[in-house]
């Protein structure tokens, strides 16, 4: 599996939305369209500017994500003693990642934003009737910012980062908080390093259903359920 798919798998099982690949870095925004491929969300264009499609923007409740790929040992950077981290807890300074395993993820983005289209219902109705639209595209009606999020992958099985901190003796700290004097050293090659930036980390995605024309919202294993923004199940056309 390659390094976007298994950042989508992390994503999909945390949020149970899409991931926005390469995270952070690059541009999306509601309203973005595209197709799924290799296994992540490809821009083509944005509703508004090819379709001349009309929306109304809304935010959603904020969000956390955090992971840590199994056999990975954590231990205190000074001492070099095991430290029993909860895997879903807060990131914590002066200590140091042991992955034993090829291609790990570590992973923490304590506060995400989110953005969402509020009348996706009617944005299918003006999809519908648009003369070059294509029932495999998809939209993006969520997108989840990442503030100041910490992502890395490793390469090889063996692969140590220490994660260290001025002041902190294994203290919670902010990544991207210049003032914490965040620093991070790695003993191999890294596959992925984001780190002290802001940006779109997942999105949230819906098509039209090519027979019914009703919105499907894709989330994990959803893909042809077709629901609402509430969970609930749609029975009308669109």
């Amino acid at each position: 599996m390659g390094l976007a798919a298994q950042f989508e798998s992390i994503v999909e099982r945390q949020l149970n939305v899409h991931a926005a690949w390469v995270p952070v870095t690059t541009p999306y925004k509601l309203g973005d369209y595209g197709l799924i491929s290799d296994g992540v969300f490809q821009k083509l264009g944005n509703i508004q500017d090819d379709f001349d499609v009309t929306f109304t923007e809304g935010t959603g409740p904020e969000a956390t994500l955090s992971f840590v790929s199994d056999n990975t040992t954590v231990v205190d950077a000074s001492t070099g003693a095991a430290i029993n981290l909860n895997p879903q807890g807060e990131l914590q300074a002066n200590v140091t990642y042991k992955f034993h395993q090829d291609k790990s993820f570590l992973v923490k983005a304590p506060v995400i934003t989110v953005s969402v289209i509020e009348n996706v219902n009617q944005v299918a109705k003006q999809l519908k009737k648009a003369d070059d639209w294509r029932n495999k595209f998809k939209v993006v009606f969520q997108v989840f910012v990442a503030q100041n999020p910490l992502i890395l992958s490793t390469v090889e099985g063996g692969t140590e980062v220490t994660i260290g901190a001025e002041g902190s003796a294994l203290k919670t700290f902010n990544v991207g908080s210049a003032s914490a004097g965040f620093s991070m050293k790695t003993t191999k090659e890294l596959g992925l390093n984001i780190s002290g930036k802001t940006g779109v980390i997942a999105l949230g995605l819906f098509k039209l259903n090519f027979f019914s024309g009703n919105t499907e919202f894709m989330g994990v294993g959803d893909e042809g359920k077709v629901e609402n923004l509430n969970g609930a199940a749609l029975t009308d056309d669109l």
